[in-house]
């Protein structure tokens, strides 16, 4: 007679499901598939393509981090010069990721045109920044204003927009991170001068009021011609933290503690202030959509017989 026991062998999988199912044994078993969804979730959706567009802009943040510091500071690969072209590289690739064709072209177009229009009144007449005059470090130049100078304004004012769609924070942000690096690239490096009185580590305060009156004018224009507020992130809010503490680094490594005490302060500030902001408008946004389906969802009364 056959014998009707089942044979001992067991396969590796019937092996595992097996173990004894204690919580470390679980997470083992649960870790085998991390690879695969983590490679799944790289296709296909908006989210993934905006956490991967922050992530490669949080890599930036800490290659700008270590361009100031040993072995990596002063060579051509960790230079400023190098820096600042990524920047402008990663706008490029951030904003037409994750905005639509026609939006993330407005921004180019409207924030280029404006930036040199007011840098080439600025240079020529001092107004609103204050005297200056840029030298030959930033390359070739339309006029009197270096043609990369408005792609770097593109690039801040992209990423300042996205930690805040109002446009008047978002033009102090702007303000906010001038008041860290330009100390630091006019009398440290040389790639403008300032040719009259000065007030803040080297930079006249007349300046600061120009930035928030150029960012203020793009920013503008942008909302009017879109007719709509790009959607804030708060992934955009670490990214301008973190862009503004390698400032800080930049300014400590330059021999400026109290420029980099004034910057670190005003980061963490405008930080903490935008954050807050973002949270209340996306509380008052779920808030609003509990209100709608509240009024749209049927009514579930029973009805009433005759």
């Amino acid at each position: 007679m056959y014998s009707s026991s089942k044979p001992t062998h067991r396969s590796p999988r019937r092996f595992l499901e097996a173990l004894p199912r204690n919580p470390v044994t679980r997470l083992a078993l649960s870790l085998r598939w991390i690879p695969m969804r983590l490679f799944e979730s790289l296709f296909h959706t908006k989210w993934t393509r905006e956490r991967v567009s922050w992530t490669i802009a949080y890599v930036y943040t800490l290659y700008v981090a270590l361009s100031a510091v040993p072995p990596f500071r002063d060579t051509p690969v960790f230079s400023v010069a190098a820096a600042s072209v990524l920047l402008v590289f990663l706008y490029i690739f951030h904003s037409y990721t994750n905005l639509d064709l026609k939006t993330a072209s407005k921004i180019l177009v409207i924030a280029a045109t404006i930036s040199f229009l007011w840098e080439f009144i600025g240079v020529e007449t001092g107004v609103p920044f204050g005297p200056y005059v840029y030298t030959s470090a930033l390359g070739p130049q339309l006029g009197p204003v270096p043609i990369f100078i408005p792609l770097l304004w593109c690039a801040l004012g992209y990423f300042c927009m996205k930690a805040s769609n109002h446009y008047i924070m978002a033009s102090a942000l702007m303000v906010s991170l001038d008041t860290s690096f330009d100390p630091v690239f006019s009398a440290k490096l040389g790639l403008w001068t300032w040719t009259g009185p000065t007030q803040y580590f080297g930079v006249p305060f007349s300046n600061f009021f120009g930035w928030f009156l150029a960012s203020l004018t793009f920013f503008a224009l942008f909302f009017l011609a879109s007719r709509r507020k790009p959607e804030s992130s708060k992934y955009a809010i670490v990214f301008y933290y973190l862009f503004g503490l390698d400032n800080v680094i930049g300014d400590i490594v330059s021999g400026s503690p109290g420029l980099a005490a004034s910057s670190f302060t005003i980061f963490t500030v405008a930080a903490a202030i935008v954050l807050l902001v973002h949270k209340n408008n996306a509380a008052k946004t779920r808030t609003k959509i509990l209100q709608v389906e509240q009024v749209t969802s049927p009514s579930r009364q029973p009805v009433s017989s005759q």
